[in-house]
């Protein structure tokens, strides 16, 4: 992490007696009118900086994607074997001219005395040569009021759309990597209890609809599925998450498979940099790196879409 913005290989703060605790960033992350009007009328002035492996990064560019921003803003990725943290891929639009390649690098250049971890996604506004947010869920708000088409936070709808990701985030999302980050027994069980309970009632919520608001797509949707296009890859074999995969799950799956059949979402998932993101990365949870043996599974299969 980051110290008055001078890098720190060996200091982290997750970890909190063998549980695993998501610290809070103290970077700005509130974005205002003046921004979104800017991405809707300038959208090349800004950068999506974002880890395809990271589940919320992942729901940034399902949102630029579904939104109608992929010919205009562009994405620069973060990813591959983590020395000092993120890594920014060469021959992105920030790697190269800015002659930066870590992600804690663009933090430093946001506020020069940052201190926290140096998380995805950011976006980055190329004008004003500094981070705008590094908050997903306010990213996602910035391109759903900037683009195009139906919106995923309809106002009659967003008091329950902000709850039920909550509970999605507090029962699954978070709690798989309490599960998998555990260091205590007791941890982990608590943290297991939670994921599949979560789990159960999302498979009775979806049972006979669509989508988690009926027929109408909205961000809990976007976020849902950035956790579940994960789980049997990475959850349920390298986090412990073993009780059931999603296949198990009939609704849960048809849902999974909607998404990610959906126009344009099927290129923002990549399972390798998924797989190699988790087993790669892990520290002391998989020391030699050893990347375990995938389950088969049909994304493309159309069976009751």
């Amino acid at each position: 992490m980051l110290i008055d913005g001078v890098w720190q290989d060996d200091v982290d703060r997750f970890m909190v007696d063998g549980a695993f605790q998501r610290e809070t960033s103290s970077f700005p992350s509130a974005i205002g009118a003046d921004v979104i009007e800017a991405l809707r009328v300038t959208p090349e002035r800004f950068v999506l900086v974002a880890s395809f492996s990271c589940p919320w990064s992942h729901g940034a560019v399902l949102a630029w994607m579904l939104k109608g921003f992929s010919q205009t803003v562009a994405v620069q990725r973060a990813g591959g074997k983590r020395v000092e943290g993120y890594g920014l891929l060469r021959g992105g639009p920030l790697s190269g001219p800015m002659d930066i390649c870590h992600m804690h690098q663009l933090y430093s250049a946001s506020d020069a005395a940052f201190t926290g971890r140096a998380t995805v996604p950011m976006l980055w506004d190329r004008a004003a040569g500094r981070g705008v947010s590094n908050s997903s869920a306010d990213i996602m708000l910035a391109f759903d009021g900037a683009g195009d088409g139906d919106s995923l936070y309809p106002s009659a709808l967003a008091q329950d759309i902000d709850g039920l990701i909550v509970q999605i985030f507090d029962g699954l999302s978070n709690a798989v990597y309490r599960a998998g980050l555990a260091e205590r027994q007791d941890a982990y069980d608590g943290a297991i209890e939670q994921v599949f309970g979560t789990l159960d009632w999302l498979e009775t919520r979806l049972s006979g609809q669509r989508y988690l608001f009926g027929d109408q797509l909205t961000l809990a949707d976007v976020r849902l599925f950035a956790t579940l296009v994960r789980f049997d890859t990475v959850y349920a074999t390298h986090f412990r998450c073993t009780r059931k995969r999603i296949v198990d799950y009939p609704s849960l799956w048809r849902f999974a498979r909607r998404m990610y059949q959906m126009v344009g979402v099927k290129q923002t998932v990549d399972f390798e940099d998924i797989i190699e993101g988790y087993y790669v990365n892990d520290g002391s949870h998989n020391p030699f790196g050893l990347i375990g043996a995938q389950p088969v599974i049909d994304w493309d299969d159309t069976t009751d879409l």
